[in-house]
């Protein structure tokens, strides 16, 4: 095939609009794609104006000819838009690439032209969705502040009159307590037992209220201190159950330290507490790390759970199990707002009576 055929079969096959215009701006020649784009017939549209297709295209400026005071390729409607006219008036957006050329001393423009409608409804489409998208986040985050302060606020005004049911209490258990009736000091003992569970419910949700409050800047954490420091902390907890604490070398991360050792210590907190009766608590505490993070396990041989309930368990209040285990349903909330707020994640696979793993991965500290 010769050249001259290879080219006529591109003119004409192309999915594109072609358009061949003369130094006045007069339609010389028009491919199938343009008729049916323009929804011309070929003979409506030769001899016409580009700006017959193109409104935004005048054939001429006065004292210069548009098309060829720089004649050089260019592409038009790829920074502003650009709209092309239909024989019915409709318009549609376009791109077009401007190729000009000389023949026997007689300048040429080969106009190619795009429909770029889809392209541009899903880039408008993207536009308002991202627009949504930010509006739903400031309200979202405009309803978990006020959230927020409102678990603060209410947990905080709830702290008073439990200190008074707590205190009077105390009194009545060492100094009536002899006067009661054996009801009576069955009754009295589970008014203490219930506000020492609502203290314990109040202080893990203001602590969970806490972590809402920006980060701290982090700084370089020695885990293995920080660990170590936890485990001392837990001593007495830790001789009392004979839990079996197995470490392994952990890295150095990036983080606030306050909040890793609170993540640590309701992580092995659980470990302990979760445990099988008549069996000794046992966990393994081992990382692996690669490129820019790390990832920390704790391996436990506790009660485990269905994994079909992975998804409650980080959510605040809820338990999987019954309240035969003392505890609020916040510790492993709190766990996961630690991680998120570290730019990492927490995750569990367990199976019931056979432990449970969590994975805590966290960022690695890197020098500036």
């Amino acid at each position: 095939m010769e050249v001259k055929e290879v080219f006529q079969a591109l003119f004409l096959h192309s999915t594109e609009g072609i358009l061949v215009v003369d130094s006045k701006g007069k339609i010389i020649r028009i491919n199938p794609s343009a008729e049916k784009m323009f929804g011309y017939d070929k003979d409506e549209l030769l001899g016409q104006g580009i700006e017959t297709g193109i409104p935004l295209l005048p054939a001429s400026q006065p004292g210069e000819n548009f098309f060829y005071t720089n004649p050089l390729p260019r592409s038009m409607g790829t920074e502003t838009d650009l709209s092309g006219k239909r024989k019915d008036g409709s318009e549609f957006s376009i791109e077009i690439s401007l190729s000009p050329y000389l023949k026997d001393d007689a300048a040429f423009v080969v106009v190619f032209v795009f429909d770029i409608t889809i392209r541009k409804k899903n880039e408008q489409d993207v536009i308002q969705k991202k627009k949504e998208l930010e509006l739903l986040t400031e309200h979202l985050k405009e309803s978990n502040l006020e959230l927020e302060n409102f678990a603060y606020i209410s947990s905080h005004d709830l702290q008073e009159p439990l200190r008074k049911i707590q205190s009077f209490g105390d009194r009545l258990k060492s100094m009536e307590r002899e006067n009661f009736s054996e009801k009576g000091k069955d009754y009295l003992d589970r008014i203490l037992n219930a506000a020492s569970r609502m203290q314990n419910l109040i202080n893990d949700l203001l602590e969970f209220s806490r972590l809402s409050n920006p980060v701290p800047e982090f700084s370089r954490i020695d885990s293995n201190m920080i660990l170590n420091e936890v485990i001392s902390d837990m001593e007495i907890t830790i001789e009392r159950t004979g839990a079996n604490i197995i470490q392994g070398k952990l890295p150095f991360i990036s983080g606030n330290p306050t909040q890793i050792r609170q993540l640590f210590q309701n992580l092995i907190s659980n470990a302990i507490k979760f445990v099988k009766e008549e069996e000794t608590p046992s966990l393994k505490i081992y990382a692996k790390s690669s490129g820019k993070i790390t990832h920390i396990f704790f391996e436990d041989n506790g009660i485990g759970f269905d994994e079909k309930y992975v998804d409650r368990i980080f959510t605040i209040f809820q338990r999987l199990e019954n309240r035969k285990y003392a505890g609020t349903g916040i510790g492993l909330a709190i766990c996961k707002k630690i991680a998120l707020f570290h730019h990492g994640n927490i995750e569990v696979s367990s199976k019931p009576g056979q432990g449970s793993i969590f994975k805590v991965t966290l960022p690695l500290w890197t020098s500036k």
